[in-house]
């Protein structure tokens, strides 16, 4: 496997203490990871402005003159920090919780900038939605509701109406349809297969765009699809985006013209010998589909954006050996990082401090953590060079889905995640203390 630190320039090793020496050092961005593992403790998340910035530049700037909007999927990581920094650079987002609004309403984001996805809404969030200001003049709502059901439609509409007849605007609503393409690096994240709990059926759907053709509590806006994530490959796009065209011309000959065409997201990220999407030509191929449309093209990556900002950093607490095996047991665990159990994932882990001789040195190692579970580790059979206890490793492409899918599980305090802006870091979240476990319990 590649040295990932090839693929990730915010990351980089240089010699040890900044002076030639035959030890390298991991930065990230002018910071050296040992550093902000002293200051912050382990296990932490560490996550590169530069990194953030760049992912989701590069990809809005590849779409060019299309009608274009990029929505930062919050659900892969929702730190204030992380939202500030895209919201900056101009990023709109997709939620998918009454919680992930708000942390967008704390950091200012303006409804205009928010689509609301997501197979159960609650009725308080779809409120709380209605009650979002669109601009900062306080008018417009939010951009887009993403209906995935006609029982969901239903209470929208009942929500819609009593907002509209209390002055308020009526809503922007798209339906998602299920288009059948299965795609995804794993089963559990594939969710365009017609046995999925996400979307509805074109049949149906189409039923619900006519019979509310001339609501006067909804405004038809858009349709969307979402087939999977840590997608590699562009023909399950083509295919979804195509079946989705397909649905905007049937729609506009009833009189339906639809302004958004939202694809979702799932570009897959290298976690270790993947090939993923080169921006330019997921954008180009998409461009030829929807262009001939006229309505703007909406996508929701998450992964693509974070997951190569952000590493994890675990120290090593024991070297273990056992009929032949290694283990090394580190602080970080599963409740931390759940992808490697979850999904099958693998993520590069490599020392933050490296000899010249390294890669020579390597042998096969189990990283595990102190969870009680035999399912608690973080890679089996990967090559390691000879640790100790104290030494620092760093669990690479955790910017996203690491920090917000982790767990309180084993009474275990979760994570500081720390992010970088040049030569500075600062903390952008506070290791949890054993009062914050019990404090909200009686």
């Amino acid at each position: 496997m590649a040295d990932p630190a090839q693929y990730t320039p915010w990351f980089a090793y240089h010699p040890a203490g900044g002076a030639p020496s035959r030890e390298q050092a991991l930065y990230c961005e002018g910071v050296a990871l040992e550093r902000i593992a002293e200051a912050a403790g382990t296990p932490a998340y560490v996550y590169s402005r530069e990194g953030l910035e760049a992912a989701y530049v590069r990809l809005d700037r590849a779409f060019g003159s299309l009608p274009h909007t990029v929505c930062y999927a919050v659900k892969a990581n929702a730190n204030l920090s992380v939202l500030r920094v895209l919201a900056r650079r101009g990023a709109s987002f997709d939620i998918v919780s009454g919680g992930e609004l708000d942390r967008l309403r704390r950091i200012g984001v303006p409804g205009g900038r928010i689509v609301f996805s997501g197979v159960g809404k609650s009725r308080e969030e779809i409120r709380d939605a209605l009650r979002y200001p669109g601009t900062r003049a306080g008018r417009g709502g939010i951009l887009l509701f993403n209906v995935e059901s006609g029982a969901e439609l239903d209470v929208l509409l009942a929500e819609a109406s009593r907002h509209v007849a209390a002055g308020g605007e009526r809503p922007s609503i798209a339906i998602r349809v299920n288009p059948d393409v299965a795609a995804g690096g794993h089963p559990h994240i594939s969710t365009g297969a017609h046995h999925h709990k996400f979307g509805v059926d074109w049949a149906e759907a189409r039923k619900l765009y006519l019979a509310h053709r001339d609501s006067r509590a909804i405004v038809w806006r858009g349709i969307t699809a979402h087939i999977g994530s840590q997608i590699v490959s562009i023909a399950p796009y083509r295919r979804a985006l195509a079946r989705l065209a397909s649905y905007v011309r049937d729609l506009g000959r009833q009189g339906i013209r639809l302004d958004f065409v939202d694809i979702g997201g799932g570009l897959g990220i290298r976690y270790a010998d993947e090939s993923p999407l080169v921006p330019d030509v997921f954008a180009r191929a998409l461009a030829e589909i929807v262009r001939p449309l006229g309505c703007r093209l909406l996508i929701e990556p998450g992964r693509a954006i974070a997951g190569p900002a952000g590493v994890l950093l675990t120290r090593v607490l024991y070297v273990k050996q056992t009929r032949g095996k290694t283990f090394v047991i580190v602080d970080a665990a599963m409740n931390d990082l759940i992808r490697p159990v979850l999904y099958d994932a693998t993520h590069a882990i490599t020392p933050a401090v490296r000899g010249p001789a390294a890669a020579a040195g390597a042998t096969r190692v189990d990283v595990v953590g102190p969870v009680c579970e035999s399912g608690d580790f973080l890679a089996r059979d990967w090559p390691l060079p000879p640790v100790q206890s104290g030494d620092l490793l760093v669990v690479w492409a955790a910017g996203a889905y690491g920090f917000a899918q982790s767990s309180n599980y084993n009474a275990r305090r979760r994570a500081a995640e720390v992010l970088v802006d040049g030569r500075r870091f600062r903390i952008a979240r506070r290791r949890e203390s054993y009062d914050d476990l019990v404090r909200n319990e009686l």
